[in-house]
């Protein structure tokens, strides 16, 4: 028990000796025979432990006491008034000024070793259940901060499902990344065109878009002094505040950032998906228009072409001396050419048909 500090206060220096000589083989011990001293000593040493006398000549026991415990408002140390003044009024005015205990003299040495072995049990005791309730607090606080901060990558999450543009979505990590308290910027490579951009849709500086192109292939996250690269395949952020001297928040936001290089990733890969089938539709659209003007025209060219060829018939087919039989016969094979003519047109509308049928069951995909 050598690193336990016990201090002995009396003004009477025979029982300070007689107590330091009881005590000093399992205690370290200071004494001293005044109360104005005995609160300095107090304050520099800060012992685990007050022996205290009542009467002193300077100022009594109870003021030393009140003056210790406002120095000690976490209560780490014990106070024990050894004194003759042994009545029930002496007693609770003792207790009043903060004592932990109270010993009457005469007393037997092994009655002082037995308290003081109680009362530092106890004392120990309610340090140790502080230092529990310290530390639950603690967890509790940092349950709740990575509650918070686990919130917004939900958040992020959720509001990338809205984003349209590359600019909408960068702009949602920026501002995920600002309630994580990091700055950064981000790069967005699309089969397009590679863009580098700080938040409000700036252009990054030379020097940052040249780490992306070196770190981009150099695993999920990789850190370098206070920055930290977080990669995928086709999006990275690059974090330049990340606070290094506190281990576990930067552990609770390498999590974070995973997920939301993930979520990044996803949504860019969605984004880039819905405008190439903008783009087929559009096509589509083109295509069918295109179309549709030309079975007009071709239905009015073949109608006008049908109907020449009638005419003519009519016109020249006295001309060659034919038979009823045979004029019927002629007739009837221009008149078989136009049916086919006129079914060939409408297989037209029907792919024209389907392919309209195609576009409408896309758009509502393209909505979401």
């Amino acid at each position: 028990m050598g690193n336990i500090k016990v201090l002995v206060v009396d003004d009477d220096r025979g029982h300070t000796q007689l107590i330091s000589h009881i005590l000093k083989d399992e205690y370290d011990v200071l004494s001293t025979h005044s109360g104005i001293e005995a609160v300095q000593l107090f304050e520099k040493f800060s012992p685990d432990l007050v022996l205290l006398d009542i009467s002193m000549p300077d100022i009594d026991g109870y003021e030393v006491c009140s003056a210790i415990k406002a120095q000690d408002p976490n209560d780490q140390a014990a106070i024990i008034f050894v004194s003759g003044m042994d009545s029930t009024e002496e007693r609770i005015k003792g207790y009043q000024a903060g004592a932990d205990d109270y010993i009457p003299k005469p007393f037997q040495p092994i009655e002082l070793k037995n308290k003081i072995a109680a009362t530092t049990r106890y004392q120990q005791t309610k340090k140790n259940l502080a230092s529990k309730e310290e530390l639950a607090r603690s967890s509790a606080i940092e349950s709740m901060k990575e509650a918070s901060q686990y919130s917004q990558v939900l958040g992020f999450l959720k509001a990338s499902f809205t984003c349209n543009t590359l600019s909408e979505l960068s702009n949602k990590v920026f501002e995920s990344l600002d309630q994580l308290g990091l700055n950064g910027c981000a790069q967005i490579r699309s089969p397009a065109e590679t863009l580098s951009l700080r938040p409000n849709d700036r252009l990054c500086s030379p020097m940052e878009t040249e780490l992306f192109d070196v770190l981009k292939g150099k695993g999920r996250l990789y850190a370098f002094g206070q920055r930290m690269m977080v990669n995928d395949n086709h999006v990275s952020i690059l974090i330049k505040n990340m606070p290094t001297a506190d281990e576990a928040k930067v552990e609770r936001l390498n999590d974070i950032l995973s997920v939301i290089i993930e979520g990044f990733e996803a949504r860019l890969m969605d984004i880039e998906r819905k405008q190439a089938i903008e783009s087929v539709l559009n096509g589509l659209t083109t295509t069918m228009e295109l179309v549709r003007k030309q079975f007009i025209n071709h239905q009015r060219d073949n109608v006008s072409i049908m109907d020449r060829l009638v005419f003519d018939m009519g016109t020249k087919l006295h001309a060659l001396k034919l038979t009823p039989d045979q004029e019927d016969f002629f007739i009837g094979l221009v008149q078989e050419s136009m049916s086919e003519l006129a079914n060939v047109c409408y297989d037209g509308k029907d792919i024209e048909d389907e392919i309209s049928k195609v576009t409408t069951l896309i758009n509502p995909l393209l909505r979401h």
